[in-house]
C-alpha cells in the first residue's frame, strides 16, 4: 500500500522524477544513461510523453545534452559509482532553465534525480541583487557625500565621497555620532537647524563640517528624517567651488593681463571675451567686438586678392581653419591671415586657434591667439627683395647697364600689368622682380659678357645659360615664384623660337612676356656700345610688327594703348 501512495505521488509531482541506470564502457567509464522510469513532469522538460522516454538512453531524445553548460554525466555518475547523495542548483543551456537537482543512489549503478524548475525563483533572486547593487553602487558613487544614522544620530552607512569630505574611513564613521563632527562655534546654529529637521522632516543649510584632522571644510548639508527614524544627510563640498572661484578669478586677471591679444568664442563663434591686448591691437573698443563674429575682422576676398592670395587659396584657408576647429581629433590650427584694424589698416597675422571640447566631444568655445606679424613680414619680404636686387645691380653693372634701366624695366612691367587688369600684389610683385631679369650674368664670364662686338655660337649658348643661372638663384622660394618665372622665361618667343626651352604662346608665363616687351622698349631706345638708340615711334613699331612671333598679341595691344606714357617714364628717367 505504500509503494503505491509513493509511487502515486511521484508520477503525479510537478517535480520531474527518473528513475536511471547509468551505461558504462569495457573500461569502467560512464558514457550514457538509460532512463528506466519517469513521471510526465519530467518528459514535459524534454517536450515528450512518459511512455517513449522508458527504457531509452537519454542521448536518444538530446543527442547534444553532454554538450550541454553543466556535466551531467559527471555528477550523476560519480552518485551511481560511489552512492553518495547530493543536491545542487544548475543551469541547462540546451533548455535555457534553472533547476534545484536531488540526487541520490538506491544501488550501485543506479541513481534517481528529483528536479525542480527554480528559474522564475532564480530571475527575481537575480534581479533583486542587482537592483541592491544598482543601488548601492548609486550610494557609493554619488559625487556627492550621504551619510545615514539611526535613531540615535549614530553613523551607520556613508558612501566614499563622504569619508573623503570629513577625512574617516567607514569605520572610523560607524563609531562616532553627529556631534563629533559639528565644530563648536557651529553647536547654536546646528541646534536649531537639527530641530527644524525632527519637526519638518527635512533641513537645509550651508555650514561647517570638523574633519578627522581638526580642519574645517565648508559644505551644504541637505538632510530628511526617513520613517524607521533614520536620517540621511546630502553633504556637498563647497571648499572647492570655493578654490574654483579663486582659480577663475586669477585666470581672468592673467588673461586681461597678457600681453598677448587673446580672443574666445562660443561654440558657434560667437565672440564672448577678449583681453585688452586684443583691443589695443585691432583698435575696437570692447562693446563693438563682443557679441560679434570675428569674421568682421576680415577685409574681405577682394583684398586678399589684391594681395596675392587667390579665391580658391581664400576659400581653402578658412575651410581648413574650420575644418580643424569643428574635429575633435585636431582641435588645432595655425596659419596666416589677413585682418583690418578699426582705423582700416591691415595687419598681417600668424593665428593660433585652440578648440575647447567637453567631455561628450562637444564643442564648448574657441580660442583665438593672433600674433602681429606686418613688421616682420614687411622687412623679411624687403630684406630678400633687397638681396636680389643686390644681385641684379651687380649684373647690370657687369653688362653695362645702368640703375635707371632697372627701374624703368618695372615702371613699364608695372604700367602693362595694370592695364591687363592684374591686382594690387602682382603689379607690385612685377615692378619689383621684372629688374631681375638678368641677375643670372653674374655667373657670365666678363670676356663674353662685355665683349664689344656680336659672339661666336659658342659664346652666345654660353650666355644663354644666362636665364637658368638666375632661375636657380630664386626658384624654390613661393614668393619669388613671379621672380623665377621671369629670370627663366623673359628669352622665350611667342612662336617657339626662344630658349632656353622653346616655350610658345600662353605657355610662357605672363609675367614673363609682359618683362620682355618692357626689357626690349627699353633695350632698343638705349645706347650700347654695338648700337645706338632708337627713336619712340620706331620702337613702338618694331614691337607692334613682331606680335606673335616674339611677343604676346594681346599684351601687345595693351603696350600700344600705353606707349605714350612708356616715352614719358623713358625721359624722366633718362641716362
Amino acid at each position: 500500500m505504500d509503494e503505491t501512495i509513493y509511487k502515486y505521488a511521484l508520477q503525479t509531482s510537478p517535480f520531474g522524477y527518473t528513475f536511471n541506470e547509468l551505461v558504462v564502457n569495457e573500461n569502467n567509464i560512464p558514457i550514457n544513461y538509460i532512463i528506466r522510469d519517469s513521471n510526465q513532469a519530467f518528459a514535459t522538460f524534454l517536450g515528450t510523453t512518459r511512455e517513449a522516454l522508458l527504457d531509452k538512453p537519454i542521448t536518444e531524445f538530446n543527442s547534444s545534452v553532454f554538450n550541454d553548460s553543466f556535466n551531467w554525466l559527471a555528477t550523476f555518475a560519480s552518485v551511481a559509482l560511489t552512492g553518495e547523495r547530493t543536491e545542487f542548483d544548475a543551469f541547462s543551456s540546451i533548455m535555457n532553465r534553472y533547476f534545484h537537482f536531488s540526487v541520490s543512489c538506491p544501488k550501485k549503478g543506479f541513481f534517481i534525480v528529483i528536479s525542480i524548475d527554480i528559474t522564475q525563483q532564480k530571475e527575481m533572486t537575480d534581479a533583486l541583487a542587482r537592483k541592491e547593487e544598482e543601488r548601492r553602487q548609486y550610494f557609493d558613487n554619488t559625487p556627492d557625500g550621504l551619510f545615514i544614522t539611526d535613531e540615535n544620530y549614530k553613523y551607520i552607512d556613508v558612501n566614499e565621497a563622504g569619508c573623503r569630505i570629513v577625512g574617516y574611513t567607514q569605520e572610523e564613521l560607524k563609531n562616532l555620532h553627529i556631534p563629533d563632527l559639528i565644530p563648536t562655534e557651529e553647536n547654536s546654529v546646528h541646534r536649531d537647524n537639527f530641530k527644524r529637521l525632527l519637526s519638518q522632516g527635512k533641513s537645509s543649510r550651508v555650514g561647517k563640517l570638523k574633519r578627522k584632522d581638526g580642519t574645517l571644510v565648508t559644505v551644504l548639508l541637505d538632510a530628511v528624517k526617513m520613517k524607521n527614524g533614520r536620517l540621511l544627510a546630502l553633504c556637498k563640498d563647497l571648499s572647492g567651488q570655493e578654490r574654483l572661484e579663486a582659480e577663475k578669478k586669477q585666470y581672468y586677471l592673467a588673461f586681461q593681463s597678457s600681453s598677448q591679444p587673446i580672443l574666445i568664442t562660443n561654440a558657434d563663434g560667437t565672440i564672448s571675451s577678449v583681453n585688452d591686448a586684443f583691443i589695443d591691437m585691432y583698435g575696437y573698443p570692447r562693446d563693438e567686438i563682443i557679441g560679434q563674429n570675428p569674421h568682421f575682422l576680415n577685409p574681405g576676398k577682394e583684398v586678399y586678392n589684391n594681395l596675392g592670395v587667390s579665391y580658391f587659396e581664400y576659400d581653402f584657408l578658412f575651410r581648413d581653419l574650420w575644418q580643424a576647429v569643428k574635429d575633435p581629433n585636431v582641435k588645432t590650427w595655425k596659419g596666416e591671415i589677413i585682418n583690418r584694424k578699426k582705423n582700416g589698416s591691415l595687419l598681417w597675422i600668424s593665428l593660433l586657434v585652440n578648440a575647447l571640447y567637453d567631455e561628450n566631444n562637444e564643442l564648448t568655445s574657441i580660442v583665438g591667439m593672433p600674433i602681429d606679424m606686418t613688421v616682420s613680414h614687411d622687412t623679411a619680404m624687403s630684406n630678400r627683395i633687397q638681396l636680389f636686387q643686390t644681385i641684379a645691380d651687380l649684373a647690370e653693372l657687369r653688362d653695362d647697364e645702368t640703375g635707371n634701366h632697372m627701374k624703368r624695366v618695372g615702371l613699364f612691367a608695372k604700367l602693362i600689368a595694370r592695364s591687363l587688369g592684374m591686382n594690387q600684389k602682382y603689379c607690385n610683385d612685377i615692378e619689383v622682380f621684372a629688374p631681375m631679369h638678368d641677375i643670372g650674368k653674374v655667373g657670365i664670364l666678363d670676356s663674353i659678357l662685355r665683349a664689344p662686338r656680336k659672339l661666336t655660337p659658342e659664346e652666345f649658348a654660353i650666355m644663354k645659360t644666362h636665364t637658368t643661372l638666375g632661375h636657380n638663384i630664386v626658384k624654390g622660394k613661393a614668393e619669388f615664384e613671379m621672380a623665377a618665372a621671369i629670370t627663366l622665361c623673359h628669352h622665350e618667343r611667342f612662336d617657339g623660337t626662344g630658349y632656353p626651352n622653346g616655350l610658345s604662346g600662353k605657355h610662357i608665363p605672363q609675367s614673363a612676356q609682359i618683362t620682355a616687351i618692357a626689357d626690349v622698349y627699353d633695350a632698343l631706345r638705349s645706347k650700347r656700345p654695338y648700337k645706338d638708340p632708337w627713336p619712340h615711334d620706331k620702337t613702338v613699331e618694331h614691337i607692334r610688327e613682331t606680335a606673335g612671333s616674339h611677343f604676346d598679341p594681346d599684351i601687345v595691344e595693351h603696350f600700344v594703348e600705353l606707349h605714350n606714357r612708356f616715352d614719358v617714364v623713358f625721359k624722366e628717367l633718362s641716362d
